[in-house]
């Protein structure tokens, strides 16, 4: 039995600067929550970025409910694990907008005291990875290893490579091209407009009150379905019957947790990002790891943005992990992360 680690620090960091955004608006009081494992110095760290529904708390037991926001890590990181935190200190962020600690439309609006609501301003990728960066400099990290980053993470982790070509020495993607998929852009993109003009029914009370929300349930469900494909549910359930049981309840719990108002803003956030003008900037290494059936990020169109970092000058690589390869199966095997990712910290070394 593994054994169970506990963050040796974490906290939610306040800031008294506001945060320039994208879009032109001054985010004021930022937060950003995080955890450590291991003990985090100055050219050492590794920085691990989740994806869009995780927490920051990587290695967090389960909660009630089929919802599992935390624990995604825990064949990443810990002992023997491709990322050892007795060897290499890891810190955890949870990126603005997600509902977990950080700036979120729930944290309160310093002005009003009352929660941020849809008045958050929009949150983009860029902003999520400056985000990072203050938070970095708040611990008095100068430069890290490397950016870990899965999904949504992977893209935050290039745009901060982009954004900072010093900060990292490298940059791992999991589950992440230098943008979705077209049709997956748009859906995702129109998150938001779904949430406002779909009611429950007639009687249905604001967004911001509807509890259970059938239709954050319905959004949901269908994102599980880019997670989950046929093969992995047919291995993980005794028939179709039960894998959809499964999914329903998976998407209830979500509906029942995740604040409608937050996931909408990092689904536009995601669906929002292209990363392709920013590979001239990187000047960390890169690794690209893909799964071989990942909806969200097809291997074939991985391989292409290897192929497009690598015509900008960066050093990269690009591994297909062997095995499941749907996107929500990625961190299921500690063997297939392990090589790839620890010969990767060695060829930083290099």
């Amino acid at each position: 039995m593994s054994r169970i680690i506990v963050p040796q620090a974490e906290g939610i960091q306040l800031f008294t600067v506001p945060l320039p955004l994208e879009e032109g608006d001054l985010l004021g009081s930022p937060q950003i929550a995080w955890q450590a494992y291991g003990k985090p110095s100055d050219g050492k760290a590794v920085v691990v970025l989740h994806d869009l529904s995780h927490s920051h708390q990587a290695l967090s037991t389960e909660v009630n409910g089929a919802y599992q926001p935390s624990g995604w890590g825990r064949e990443l990181i810990g002992p023997g694990k491709a990322l050892d935190p007795d060897v290499t200190p890891v810190i955890v962020p949870n990126l603005l907008g997600s509902p977990f600690g950080s700036t979120s439309p729930l944290t309160p609006d310093p002005h009003s005291g009352r929660p941020w609501g849809a008045a958050l301003p929009p949150l983009t990728v860029l902003d999520m990875a400056r985000g990072v960066s203050a938070l970095l400099r708040a611990l008095g990290l100068t430069r890290v290893r490397a950016v870990v980053g899965i999904g949504l993470g992977g893209l935050v982790a290039l745009r901060l490579a982009a954004l900072f070509p010093e900060l990292a020495d490298g940059v791992v993607v999991l589950g992440a091209a230098r943008a979705l998929p077209e049709g997956l852009r748009e859906k995702l993109g129109l998150t938001s407009q779904v949430l406002r003009m779909a009611p429950d029914n007639e009687d249905t009370p604001p967004l911001r009150e509807r509890a259970p929300n059938r239709t954050l349930a319905r959004l949901r469900m269908d994102y599980l379905k880019l997670l989950y494909g046929r093969d992995h549910l047919g291995s993980a359930y005794p028939d179709s019957a039960a894998a959809l049981a499964a999914l329903e309840a998976e998407a209830a719990s979500f509906a029942d947790t995740f604040d409608p108002l937050a996931w909408s803003m990092l689904c536009s956030a995601y669906a929002g990002c292209d990363l392709t003008e920013t590979f001239s900037k990187i000047h960390a290494r890169v690794l690209l790891l893909a799964g071989a059936t990942d909806a969200l990020a097809p291997a074939g169109r991985v391989r292409d943005t290897y192929h497009q970092l690598t015509a900008a000058g960066v050093q990269a690589r690009f591994v297909e992990l062997q095995g499941p390869g749907d996107h929500g199966t990625l961190l299921s095997d500690a063997h297939r992360l392990k090589g790839p990712v620890q010969d990767f910290l060695r060829w930083l070394r290099g």
